[in-house]
């Protein structure tokens, strides 16, 4: 049964595409007219209905007919960023060249980006958020099935951008916008030029291959700064990233005090001469480096709550002060990810870079990411774990830390605030912020 309405459903939605490609707005209407008309106009010895059928059919064929007359000589070239953020409409510049002999007009832009509809095996067995809530036709029929893969597998809203006329032999550029609607890399396999016809129902398209890659950037919150009271640990050899963050006997400027230096190394006749607190600054042996573990286990392939549970980390990454500490993600994906961030490096771009394209991990156990933590911690002055569930091994995993006297926040993304029921932490003192997927953002604020 469902691989029979797994057919009806590709096919329904590539007749869908079809219509909307080859007919505008107005077009679809018409035609609508024209198929109503058709039905109750059948007898034509008892009503007029038919002469509507007979107008609406010759207008929509010859429009039909007329649009395949449409060419173009106009070659764009685009002007994209490397990245842009999931969430946050992207404008950029194309350059648009008439090669031709006549003035181009009425034509429209779209970005042509690779997509596919869902396999039989992704209809068959991945089942929709929420779907055992619905009644059992629906279940059967699994439609809304459908709709939830079609809705996750789109990553850019791209719509039809109306060009201004373009004189023969000329150029312009300007600006048009995207959206984007969730983070990866997103490939553009070329643009689409059309015009629609002069009654204005039926629209023709011309593709032109220019293909180039996009990275989303996950979706970013505000967040506010965090602060430990682990202290700063040593590092023998230092961080090359890490330089101007730590101390030693080598005595090498003076800088403002942050928090976290101690307050044997203020000095005191700059403070005094500059009426702000100055401290003596050291070579990079004694440092404060912090931890950012991102869970990413779980058995769904498309999860809100991870989703939410990667911007979280990513917000939290972005606010951080990678001048004066260095910031280490861990996390498990295909394989055990460590990456650090400091003053002098490209690092918090690089790790969004990770983070855009992070995926969960379905074949692992936690006790995997528990390991790579734990290897990590006599090194870290404080942790941040983002958790998209609470099980034992998550709960062992935070219990651990805090016996090892590491600073650490908590942060557990859930689907709805009733589904904790269950899921409380044990009656140890363990610091636990919970977050509902969807409200993130306002409560992420108040961290």
């Amino acid at each position: 049964m469902k691989r029979r309405l797994y057919v009806l459903y590709r096919a329904t939605e590539g007749a869908k595409m079809w219509l909307f490609t080859r007919f505008t707005p107005l077009g679809r209407v018409v035609l609508l007219s024209c198929c109503i008309a058709a039905i109750f106009g059948l007898g034509v010895q008892r009503t007029m209905i038919f002469q509507i059928f007979v107008l609406t059919g010759v207008m929509l064929v010859f429009s039909f007919f007329s649009s395949l007359l449409f060419k173009s000589n106009v070659v764009v070239k685009r002007v994209l960023p490397d990245s842009c953020i999931a969430g946050r409409k992207l404008r950029y510049r194309i350059h648009i060249e008439n090669q031709g002999s006549t003035v181009e007009q009425g034509l429209f832009f779209r970005e042509l980006v690779s997509s596919s509809l869902p396999s039989r095996q992704e209809f068959l067995n991945i089942h929709e958020e929420g779907e055992e809530k619905r009644n059992i036709f629906d279940k059967k029929m699994g439609y809304y099935r459908w709709l939830w893969l079609l809705q996750k597998r789109r990553r850019i809203e791209c719509t039809d951008q109306v060009l201004p006329d373009i004189p023969a032999g000329k150029s312009l550029e300007i600006e048009v916008d995207i959206f984007p609607l969730r983070r990866g890399n997103i490939h553009f396999e070329g643009y689409v030029l059309g015009r629609a016809d002069a009654f204005g129902l039926c629209k023709r398209e011309i593709i032109r291959k220019s293909s180039c890659n996009l990275l989303v950037l996950p979706k970013l919150y505000q967040a506010p700064q965090l602060f430990f009271d682990g202290k700063r640990k040593y590092h023998r050899g230092g961080i090359i990233g890490a330089q101007r963050q730590g101390e030693s006997n080598e005595f090498l400027s003076l800088r403002e005090y942050v928090h976290g230096d101690p307050i044997k190394h203020i000095d005191w006749k700059a403070t005094a001469r500059t009426g702000s607190t100055i401290v003596k600054q050291y070579c990079d042996e004694y440092f404060s480096r912090y931890g950012l573990v991102l869970d990413s286990f779980t058995n769904s392939r498309f999860s809100m709550v991870f989703e939410e549970a990667v911007s979280v980390a990513a917000s939290i990454l972005m606010a951080q002060d990678n001048v004066n500490a260095i910031l280490d993600l861990l996390f498990v994906g295909d394989e055990c990810v460590s990456c650090s961030v400091g003053s002098r490096d490209e690092g918090h771009k690089r790790m969004l870079e990770i983070l855009a394209s992070v995926s969960s991990c379905q074949d692992k156990s936690f006790t995997e990411l528990s390991g790579l933590v734990k290897s990590h911690a006599s090194l870290l002055s404080g942790v941040v774990v983002v958790l998209i569930d609470l099980d034992d091994a998550r709960r062992e995993l935070v219990h651990y830390l805090i016996a090892h006297n590491i600073p650490v926040k908590t942060l557990l993304i859930v689907e709805r605030q009733e589904n904790l029921s269950g899921k409380k932490m044990s009656r140890e003192n363990i610091p636990l912020k919970v977050f509902e997927a969807g409200h993130v953002e306002a409560q992420l604020a108040e961290l």
